[in-house]
Parts: structure tokens; C-alpha cells; sequence
């Protein structure tokens, strides 16, 4: 006998008076149809609140995005004002010591500018070499108080956002001097 059989829930071990009070399976196959059709709308309902969802949440982002973007310019414009006053008094004045003053007022006030947006200079030089933060970009052998592998000479300064470099600085970076052998001399024989 097999275990279908044997569950107390089985059409086929009912009684024949058990069969004729179940439900016709119209009925069944009707009240199904109308779930079906009730789960269908559900669905569809869903589906759309998940398409609005998801064009509200691209609106948004393009907005927080407009908004990040406009904070660094309203705080680049006084640099930019600065730049300006800069070379209109430079036409003005043959100091180049006042020249140089301004010119130092102004890369401060961008670096700070920057510094508030979370941008950070690289300090490079004398540090090891490290793919993540530095691109070699030259190589010359170690001198005798350098390591090789380090970074001797910054071409480009990198900064980085956070943790995250948003550009490596590239540098030259001193690699150990290769021994050349004499092509003249042959092996040694000992």
C-alpha cells in the first residue's frame, strides 16, 4: 500500500458520503481564476510602483548630484574673484614679489576650497611606491640615501577624496642600479 493512500487528508481514502460534500472542482477552478486575476493586479499595481520608484530615486540622485556640484562652485568663485583681482593689479604693478604674494593668497584659498570638499593633497616624495596612490611615470637608479622603490621626484601632484585617490600622483621613482656585464669578458673559470 502506498503512503498517499495512508494520509488521512486523501481523496481516495475518503468515504463516498466525505466525496459528494467536497466542493466541485467548477467552483474551485472559478474562485481561482478570480485570485488569479486579483494576484495579476497586485502585480501589475507593484510593478508600476517599482518603475515610479525607480525614476523618483534617478530624479533624486541627479539632484544631490546638481546640488554637490553647485557647493564647490559657490566655494571655487571667491578664488576664482581672487584670480581676477590678481592679474588686473599685475598689469598694474611691476612687483613680482606682490605677484608672487597673490599668487600664494589664491593656490591657500583653493586648497582650503578643496579641503572643505574633502580633496587632499598626496604627499609623495621620499615615500615607497605604492600602485594605489603613485604612477611611475620616470625611473632613475637609486642614489646610495635612497631606497629603491621610492618615490624621488613628484612631476604631478596626486589628491585623494576620502580614501579614495582620485588621481595618483606621478613621479619618478629611483630603482636599483642594474650590474652590467662586459660582453668582452667570458665566463669565469674557476
Amino acid at each position: 500500500m502506498s503512503k498517499s493512500k495512508d494520509k488521512p487528508g486523501n481523496r481516495n481514502n475518503r468515504h463516498p458520503e466525505e466525496i459528494e460534500d467536497m466542493p466541485e472542482v467548477d467552483d474551485f477552478v472559478e474562485d481561482t481564476g478570480s485570485e488569479r486575476d486579483e494576484l495579476l493586479d497586485r502585480l501589475m499595481r507593484l510593478q508600476a510602483e517599482y518603475e515610479n520608484y525607480r525614476k523618483r530615486m534617478a530624479r533624486e540622485k541627479s539632484e544631490w548630484s546638481a546640488r554637490a556640484k553647485e557647493g564647490l562652485v559657490l566655494d571655487l568663485l571667491p578664488v576664482l574673484d581672487s584670480f581676477d583681482r590678481a592679474i588686473s593689479t599685475a598689469g598694474e604693478s611691476a612687483d613680482p614679489k606682490a605677484l608672487l604674494e597673490g599668487m600664494d593668497l589664491v593656490m591657500r584659498q583653493l586648497s582650503g576650497a578643496l579641503k572643505n570638499h574633502g580633496v587632499t593633497p598626496i604627499d609623495a616624495v621620499g615615500e615607497a611606491f605604492d600602485p594605489n596612490l603613485h604612477e611611475a611615470f620616470l625611473s632613475r637608479p637609486a642614489a646610495e640615501s635612497e631606497a629603491p622603490g621610492t618615490l624621488v621626484a613628484e612631476i604631478l601632484k596626486g589628491y585623494r577624496m576620502g580614501e579614495r585617490t582620485i588621481r595618483p600622483t606621478r613621479g619618478m621613482i629611483a630603482v636599483a642600479e642594474e650590474k652590467k656585464t662586459d660582453p668582452d669578458e667570458g665566463p669565469e673559470e674557476e
